[in-house]
């Protein structure tokens, strides 16, 4: 009787360690990579909206120069096959041409550029100045 019970006992872990991996690889499997998108910006100022890759793509930022003066940028999701290359690329607009070079990368987000830190302190002198002159020391 007692084997019975063990056995019984060893063949209710297996399931249940089956039904736990099971709902573990649905969570892996539901998983894409997120990443900012920004159809197009100037200079550093992209208006950035989030988005979720398809499984062939990657996390991308491409920079690009149009008419030797406008800096260009890009942001999304790129297929792989086209990662870590340098097209060029025509504003429909007014038939420019620029050089895009795409650079990508593979985890969430990681196409953020580096954010800018701003400083309180010029602000300061401005701000101190007008309270002075409206008389509020």
């Amino acid at each position: 009787m007692a084997l019975s019970t063990f056995k019984t006992h060893l063949n209710m872990r297996g399931t249940i360690f089956t039904a736990f991996v099971m709902v573990l690889s649905l969570f892996c499997l539901g998983q894409a990579l997120e990443c900012f998108r920004c159809d197009l910006g100037f200079w550093d100022v992209c208006f950035t909206t989030k988005t979720n890759c398809s499984d062939d793509e990657l996390c991308y930022v491409g920079i690009g120069k149009a008419a030797s003066v406008l800096d260009i940028k890009v942001m999304g999701c790129l297929p792989v096959e086209e990662c870590n290359k340098t097209t060029d690329v025509e504003f429909p607009a007014n038939k420019t041409f620029y050089t895009l070079n795409t650079t990508c990368c593979e985890e969430d987000f990681c196409n953020a550029g580096p954010s800018i830190q701003l400083s309180l302190a010029p602000l300061l002198l401005p701000i101190l100045l007008i309270a002075e002159m409206m008389g509020v020391f």
